[in-house]
């Protein structure tokens, strides 16, 4: 491994400046097969390094949101999808995506980065919801503006009016104060707890006892956390997304709400939480769809075939 030393920010020069030490790199190491995650930055160096073949990955924002947002990324992320042998995606969105830019469908790969079902499974439920327990809504977004944590505290009102509710926010970034301040203001620093970043075990111990997981985000591919929560048995109540959609039939294994609309949100959490053979439904539904199609080590001896492939294809 080798972390070469940030020279520019990393926007358009920053990632060209690093080009030549790359490519130095290369040559001494010369390896069978060059893979870079994303299809934005890191993407367009890899593709213009010479090496091939070149599997590039994407998780979402570099096709769903820089590519559309201006010309320059549409040129970087046109050139190189026309440059990688392989593109590997975690969302059916994403493979539409790339194919309507221009990448043949055989070379789009979908594999889902999935979860160690050693650490998120249903274990023993810490303590059943309802009763005399609070019910516990768990978020494990960071505090980012995409995850629209603003979103779930502005209905939290509106669920604290009708239930004990606690709200465990496991996740950090640079909305943290703001989001705190805001708590402060409608006056429910009691029932919210900012526990920052835990470690996977300690994420799955929250989403075991939780009454609920919710994720409020603006954008995704397949959230990682959506699938953890799945496997821990929280039922989730998720944002209006094509992703999420992939994952979650509305009224049957889970909720979805609109993305701007708390009280929405609101009124699926509080089913969720008020209905408890619904989620218990949901509960065995979900831990049986990550198992068959979530897992890491299944989807990742999918990525390595095709690298493989693609190695064994090079040689020849």
């Amino acid at each position: 491994a080798r972390r070469f030393p940030k020279r520019l920010p990393t926007n358009l020069l920053g990632y060209l400046s690093s080009l030549a030490s790359i490519r130095r790199e290369l040559d001494a190491f010369r390896p069978d097969l060059l893979s870079a995650l994303y299809v934005g930055g890191y993407g367009l160096v890899a593709s213009l390094s010479g090496w091939r073949p070149l599997a590039v990955t994407s998780l979402g924002s570099d096709l769903l949101v820089d590519y559309p947002s201006s010309f320059i990324h549409r040129v970087q992320i046109r050139h190189v999808l026309r440059r990688a042998d392989l593109v590997i995606t975690d969302a059916e969105e994403l493979s539409r995506v790339a194919v309507e830019i221009g990448t043949p469908r055989e070379k789009v790969l979908k594999a889902y980065f999935g979860i160690d079902e050693t650490i998120f499974h249903p274990g023993a439920r810490a303590a059943a919801p309802g009763g005399a327990e609070p019910a516990r809504i768990v978020s494990t977004r960071n505090l980012y503006g995409v995850y629209n944590l603003d979103l779930l505290v502005e209905a939290a009102p509106a669920i604290a009016e009708r239930h004990t509710a606690a709200f465990i926010l496991c996740g950090d970034g640079p909305e943290r104060q703001r989001l705190e301040e805001r708590v402060r203001a409608l006056g429910l620093s009691s029932r919210f707890s900012f526990r920052g970043r835990l470690e996977p075990r300690g994420i799955a111990e929250e989403l075991r006892a939780a009454s609920v997981y919710v994720s409020t985000s603006r954008s995704d591919s397949t959230s990682v956390s959506l699938l953890e929560a799945m496997a821990c048995g929280a039922p989730p109540v998720v944002t209006d997304l094509i992703a999420n959609r992939e994952w979650i039939t509305d009224g049957e294994n889970g909720l979805i709400a609109p993305r701007d609309d708390p009280a929405a949100l609101a009124g699926a959490v509080l089913r969720m939480i008020e209905d408890s053979g619904f989620a218990a439904a949901v509960r065995e539904k979900n831990f049986r769809i990550v198992k068959e199609r979530g897992l890491w080590r299944d989807n990742m001896d999918r990525v390595a075939d095709a690298f493989e492939r693609l190695v064994s294809r090079a040689r020849r």
